[in-house]
């Protein structure tokens, strides 16, 4: 029965020994995935009030590999199946709903910031294991000889223990042992030795360390700094989002640039053709004929030149998407029309506000951004953090007492091995007194300088994190009444544009009939052309920045909101 109970015991310590620490990477893998999950998921409700899909896998099915690999491009490629692939060299066709999607799965900023989110849940899990039960067990087996030849000793000594210890939130340790020994003569009588021990201890601190709120402190920051990751990348997802639209609706503007540079150009040769004729008739000087050629070559110049400008731009919006440089895209020019038309119908019968309107909707402004903005709302909670550390560096001040509480047990059996011996069932038992203690331990350290100092400047980093909400408080104000300001000027431009493109073409028609009549000279048609190019343009730009503008203003109220897969929810 004794050797069972033997074996039983070492199995159970075996076998405990064998799943906890031997576990696989990819399982060690899994399980830290499934925790920050979980904590991730925890800590949107917190910070965000609601749950959302969360994964720093990267997609499988990634539209770079398959653009290099469809389109042919140079660079470094991993393998793709042939049933992913799009059709060989055609540019893809992107929507602004779905540029938004793309960027969200591909661009490396965003990878990274998901990722920021993903290691501050992991370090709160490492937190957190500080007060779970801690388990701890060692297994070891030592062969040893002594002497040689026939007064050789030769023994076997195997030892296996199992702890667990738990810290609590209070400041104390709790720790306890469960052990044995097996100790194998190989020669002589083979006795052996078998002992099975305990022991627990109780480590309260009782000044320097003591209480929930300084005990429990690095728990508690990781907690915040977890709410802050969620914070981050919220403001992220919505500032990314407004730099995405952005970026495709600069894009059309340059194309729809490139179409008036191109009505333009075809209007200035054929204006330059029509002064050609009527020099050839005598109606007009050669000077004027080289006037027209000379607005001709600009004109040229500035549509190469407006090209290359929609390059970049397309370089610039492809790096923003994280797809290959070089990939062709092609973005959709009606959504540039839509928008127009919204703008249009929005704009078109709306007042401008009076001066006194604009700031009291500019005050409206500022009320809902200091109740709403994440980032003003992290640094308040920062200068709650600086006030907990300026509690901790007092508390580090103190003198370091500790009560020690401890109590172990052993119990030993000594058998004798050899089976020709009258005593080799003999068994002697023997159990140790039960042992318990209690110490108390006072630490009086004479240099207390790197507490000093820590506590000097907690006391500095307070200060400096009040002034830190005024200087928020105040770039939020001032970026607000701005973004108001901005916002009323946009209306007003998109007005002003508007009717000066209406002018441009009736002076350009115009100007034209009276060409023909001999009444102006060939300048003051090149010049209403000029103006009306310029003209389309502003009317184009101011259309896209009204819209970003408002998306500007709607992401600074915190009103904006972005979804897992990048689209907003205005």
């Amino acid at each position: 029965m004794d050797d069972f109970i033997k074996r039983m015991v070492w199995f159970c310590i075996g076998g405990m020994l064998f799943f906890v620490g031997c576990r696989s990477p990819e399982g060690h893998r899994k399980k830290a995935d499934a925790v920050a999950t979980e904590i991730i998921r925890e800590y949107q409700q917190e910070a965000l009030g609601r749950t959302e899909s969360f994964t720093i896998e990267e997609p499988s099915d990634a539209l770079r590999r398959k653009l290099m690999i469809t389109q042919e491009l140079p660079g470094h490629v991993s393998g793709v199946s042939s049933n992913e692939l799009f059709l060989s060299g055609e540019p893809l066709k992107i929507t602004l709903i779905e540029a938004m999607q793309i960027a969200a799965r591909n661009n490396r900023n965003y990878q990274s910031a998901k990722e920021a989110v993903f290691s501050a849940a992991l370090d709160l899990d490492l937190q957190r294991q500080a007060y779970r039960n801690s388990y701890s067990g060692l297994l070891s087996s030592l062969f040893s000889s002594l002497g040689s030849g026939s007064d050789a000793s030769r023994s076997v000594s195997t030892t296996g223990s199992a702890g667990i210890t738990r810290k609590l939130q209070s400041g104390a340790t709790l720790s306890s042992k469960l052990g044995m020994d097996l100790v194998k003569l190989l020669t002589m009588d083979k006795t052996s030795t078998f002992g099975v021990f305990a022991d627990a201890t109780v480590s309260i601190p009782l000044l320097r360390g003591a209480g929930k709120d300084i005990a429990r402190e690095p728990l508690t920051q990781a907690e915040r700094n977890m709410i802050y990751a969620m914070w981050r990348f919220e403001r992220f997802k919505k500032s990314f989002a407004v730099d995405v639209a952005s970026g495709y609706l600069r894009t059309l503007e340059l194309e729809k640039q490139i179409q008036n540079a191109e009505a333009n150009y075809d209007s200035i040769v054929a204006t330059r053709e029509r002064v050609e004729s009527l020099a050839e008739a005598g109606r007009v000087s050669q000077t004027e004929v080289d006037q027209a050629s000379q607005n001709e070559l600009t004109a040229n110049n500035s549509l190469v030149s407006t090209r290359q400008s929609l390059e970049a731009q397309h370089d610039a919006f492809k790096a923003t998407l994280g797809i290959p440089i070089d990939a062709g895209i092609e973005l959709e020019a009606t959504e540039l029309i839509q928008l127009s038309r919204e703008t249009m119908s929005k704009l078109s019968d709306e007042a401008a506000l009076s001066e006194e309107d604009a700031d009291e909707q500019a005050a409206s402004y500022v009320q809902i951004a200091l109740s709403n903005r994440l980032d003003l709302i992290t640094v308040r909670y920062q200068y709650a953090d600086a006030k907990r550390s300026l509690k901790i560096a007092e508390d580090a001040l103190d003198p370091d007492m500790r009560l020690e509480l401890a109590a172990s047990s052993r119990e030993t059996r000594i058998s004798g091995g050899d089976s020709d011996s009258d005593s080799s069932d003999a068994e002697v038992s023997f159990s140790d007194t039960f042992n318990y203690s209690a110490a108390l331990s006072l630490d009086l350290p004479w240099d207390k300088t790197a507490e000093r100092v820590s506590f000097r400047k907690s006391l500095i980093a307070l200060r400096s994190a009040e002034r830190s909400i005024e200087a928020k408080e105040d770039e939020v104000k001032q970026g607000l009444r701005s973004a108001a300001r901005r916002i009323e000027e946009l209306k007003q431009t998109y007005q002003i544009q508007k009717t000066s493109v209406a002018l441009a073409e009736r002076r350009v028609e115009s100007t034209g009939l009276f060409l023909k009549a001999g009444m102006v000279q060939v300048r003051d048609l090149l010049e209403a052309q000029e103006d009306l190019v310029e003209a389309r343009d502003r009317l184009v730009s101011s259309v896209v920045d009204y819209h970003l503008a408002t998306l500007q203003l709607q992401k600074d109220l915190e009103l904006l909101e972005v979804d897992e897969k990048g689209l907003w929810r205005k």
